[in-house]
């Protein structure tokens, strides 16, 4: 069963089975008169199994309950994505079938079982092997929608843990029809199995399954793997970073492992910060000590609660809060945290490691992912000098003196503006995730010009901020723009676009495609006041004319006199 999200399916694997639900198995087989064999030696309790079913071009499952009948899985608390799950279904279907085949010939019930046992067994460890990990969340939903063509009935979905305890229980009237909606299941991660079954445990009832699914709520949603990718991991010091706390004793140990963490996590560009509840003098000097200081930006190590702090530093560093990581020993700082920010992610020392090594963390590097902790900084710097600034926030950008060069793409800075596509989310006016085919095809194309962006001002160089891409067709068309959030609100994006507007014959067309992240891309539209012309697949397309009079905070040095790409 599977949902997406963002731009990535994600699917909870379980694997669900017919039950009974009066099971005291094996010694029930002998003595029970509703026992019938199936392939395996255990009971079968649904007419011709679970059936694959096709709904709208989907596979579903028709089951036809029969008495004392249920539908159960072991929980499973493993996420795939929809590549990993396809790679696990061909396996396990592969060995399933040789299993089926081999226990055909086998006599009795415990060879019989001893065959599929192992089939399970190999189904789990592909699951362990593909996981995205994905942070103990303490509630999630089951997705369903079932359609039943007999007369009205009634579903009872339970949750029990190992000693078979009832967690919970629901009651879901099916009436005839299509029914489709979620039910909470607040104690899932205490389970050990769940189980569907009619309420009245001696009727027969013929339903079709067309989705059946668990994942976790909402609010939890962001942190799944394979839409949000860590930007920054912020630490917190006693016991975590270092072993002992430094108001009881200056003799803290420094954790070698997580300091070589740090070290490759800035090597791929994802930025390292801190939050500390501790005096900021002693602090700093035990990582001076220890020649690990240099290595983060945005340090809050002050007694403020560690949700403010980090609320400041999502602020400055202008990036979602659910690109974060908060690596806390305490789990009262954890939840403190993680109810103020609900997007964060947080995790125990402990797990930081192996968390490290999933899919969040695998992100594209460039030449410019080992200089983000340096920009980080300088954006740290313009922070602090725009806080004592007292004038207008424009005559604060013309004192920053900052500068905007667009050029062509080059083999060298292709790979930085690929990583910009795939790493942009707030500032990025379409969404889409080019693959590198797209992206050189594009770039090659004589219907498209390709601009790559960089930016300087008076604290430093941030290198390649931005790429846009524009169809040059008809009328000039911003198809995609994407710019770092490290250069946001300083007038950049509004003024590139005046800037290419006025190179381009006056006019140029920008298309819009809202997500849930890209509401500051909406800001420059509403900033030009451009005018909605259309909206197509939803995409809106907007028209921006040149204005002569626009401030001119940015200076723009054109390198793209050239007719065709380098």
């Amino acid at each position: 069963m599977e949902r997406q999200y963002g731009n990535q399916k994600l699917l909870m694997p379980l694997m669900w089975g017919e039950h009974c639900v009066e099971c005291s198995a094996p010694e029930c087989y002998f003595t029970c008169v509703r026992f019938l064999s199936r392939a395996d030696g255990h009971c079968a309790r649904f007419e011709r199994g679970i059936e694959p079913f096709e709904v709208n071009g989907k596979v579903g499952a028709k089951i036809i309950f029969k008495p004392w009948s249920k539908l159960e899985a072991k929980i499973e608390t493993n996420i795939l994505n929809g590549k990993s799950y396809l790679d696990v279904y061909k396996k396990v279907c592969a060995f399933g079938w040789f299993s089926k085949k081999v226990a055909k010939f086998m006599p009795g019930f415990k060879i019989k079982s001893k065959c599929f046992g192992a089939w399970e067994k190999y189904r789990r460890k592909l699951v362990g092997k593909s996981k995205l990990a994905l942070p103990a969340a303490h509630s999630h939903l089951l997705y369903y929608s079932i359609v039943n063509e007999s007369e009205p009935t009634a579903l009872l979905i339970d949750l029990r843990n190992k000693n078979k305890d009832l967690l919970l229980r629901e009651r879901v009237d099916l009436p005839k029809g299509r029914i489709s909606s979620e039910l909470p299941l607040e104690r899932y991660y205490e389970a050990s199995v769940i189980s569907i079954h009619p309420a009245d445990a001696d009727e027969k009832v013929e339903l079709i399954f067309e989705e059946l699914e668990v994942q976790p709520k909402e609010s939890l949603k962001q942190e799944l793997i394979s839409t949000k990718k860590v930007k920054c991991v912020i630490w917190d010091l006693d016991n975590t970073l270092w072993d002992g706390v430094l108001i009881e004793s200056d003799n803290v140990q420094i954790k070698p492992e997580l300091i070589e963490l740090v070290k490759q996590l800035d090597a791929k560009g994802i930025v390292n910060s801190i939050v500390s509840k501790n005096s900021e003098e002693q602090a700093t000097k035990i990582l001076e000590q220890a020649g690990v200081a240099d290595l983060f930006v945005f340090r809050k190590i002050n007694w403020n609660p560690k949700s403010q702090n980090i609320l400041k530093t999502i602020k400055g560093m202008n990036i979602n809060a659910n690109t974060f990581v908060f690596v806390d020993d305490n789990p009262f700082e954890r939840d403190e945290v993680k109810t103020a920010i609900p997007e964060i992610t947080c995790v125990d020392p402990s797990e930081i490691i192996a968390f490290a090594k999933t899919d969040r963390f695998d992100v594209p590097v460039s030449e410019d992912s080992a200089k983000r902790r340096d920009t980080y900084s300088m954006l740290e710097q313009l922070n602090k000098e725009q806080e004592l600034w007292t004038g207008n926030i424009d005559s604060f950008l013309i004192n920053c003196q900052i500068t905007l060069t667009i050029s062509f793409p080059t083999e060298q800075n292709i790979p930085r503006c690929y990583e910009l596509l795939q790493r942009t989310n707030q500032l990025n006016s379409s969404g889409r995730r080019l693959t590198m085919d797209e992206l050189m095809k594009i770039i090659n194309s004589p219907s498209y010009k390709c601009y790559v962006m960089e930016s300087t001002d008076k604290f430093g160089n941030y290198g390649i901020v931005g790429f846009m891409i524009v169809r040059t067709e008809e009328k000039p068309r911003i198809t995609d723009f994407v710019i770092s959030c490290r250069v946001a609100n300083k007038k950049i994006e509004p003024t590139l676009i005046n800037f290419l507007a006025g190179k381009l014959g006056n006019e140029i067309l920008f298309d819009f495609k809202k997500t849930n992240l890209n509401g500051p891309m909406k800001a420059v539209i509403n900033e030009h006041h451009m005018a909605k012309i259309s909206e197509q697949n939803d995409i809106e397309t907007y028209l921006h004319k040149h204005n002569p009079q626009y401030p001119n905070i940015v200076t723009v040095i054109d390198l793209t006199n050239v007719k065709k790409h380098n």
